[in-house]
């Protein structure tokens, strides 16, 4: 079987605040089209690790994504590379409908400008409805269609963190990043938005997922990497990890004897 290109390359990430060290040396791959989790006890640098692959945060280290380089701690570099973030809490427009919050997320600026306003009107409203189109079309994928005139702020806790998966879908993501996708939403929700991220993969995106949620991880994860106190300290298959006696201790305390 011929290997999977590797998508995202990260070396060495290193992320500091003052003398704390919260992301400690980081190597990993991701390959094409795979689901790989970021799992590990509270406080053990999984947001930092996205913020720092985002750029919102200053890292050390090296990124990658499909064989360019990113330069870390410029958000705009992940952004145009297709590496998209869906953060822990919903960063939305609260007073805007739902529709205007996916359109947000569209890149293609083109009728957008002032010139095109005045002298291009055709092709700006061209331009327009095919992004209300494809906004309306990652609405009903989440699960919100018949909710695009409703205010973000009008949406339970558990509807906007899809709003923001619809608007982080408008985007064209080549590498998606979700951190707690599943908070708020009960076990039905769950595991329509499990089914709802496989589809996504199988239509060539790559997803890098935090979350607490252990069973939901096993079910969609080709992959888990186990982060503590900012080291990286096993990765491989749900199963493999969950028997790996380095995990155990993390998680429980202590690993038990052979």
């Amino acid at each position: 079987m011929t290997a999977k290109a590797t998508e995202l390359s990260v070396r060495n990430l290193s992320v500091r605040f003052g003398g704390v060290v919260a992301v400690d040396d980081v190597s990993f791959e991701v390959a094409q089209n795979e689901i790989v989790g970021l799992v590990g006890p509270n406080g053990s640098g999984k947001t930092t690790l996205l913020n720092a692959l985002s750029g919102v945060v200053r890292a050390g280290g090296r990124l990658s994504v499909a064989g360019n380089e990113i330069t870390l701690g410029r958000p705009v570099q992940p952004r145009r590379a297709k590496l998209i973030r869906v953060f822990q809490s919903p960063q939305l427009c609260p007073e805007l409908s739902c529709l205007d919050n996916v359109m947000l997320g569209a890149d293609d600026a083109n009728g957008r400008t002032l010139f095109a306003a005045w002298f291009l009107r055709s092709r700006m409203w061209r331009a327009e409805t095919s992004r209300m189109n494809d906004a309306l079309h990652h609405l009903g994928r989440v699960g919100l269609a018949g909710s695009e005139d409703r205010a973000a702020r009008e949406l339970t806790y558990g509807e906007q963190r899809l709003l923001e998966l619809a608007r982080a879908l408008a985007a064209g993501p080549r590498v998606l990043m979700l951190d707690e996708p599943s908070a708020g939403l009960n076990d039905a929700e769950t595991l329509i938005l499990r089914d709802l991220l496989m589809q996504i993969r199988q239509e060539g995106t790559t997803i890098i997922v935090v979350d607490h949620k252990i069973d939901f991880i096993d079910a969609l994860c080709d992959r888990v990497l186990v982060l503590e106190i900012g080291r990286l300290i096993a990765q491989g298959s749900p199963a493999e990890v969950w028997a790996d006696s380095r995990v155990i201790d993390a998680y429980l305390g202590a690993a038990p004897d052979a």
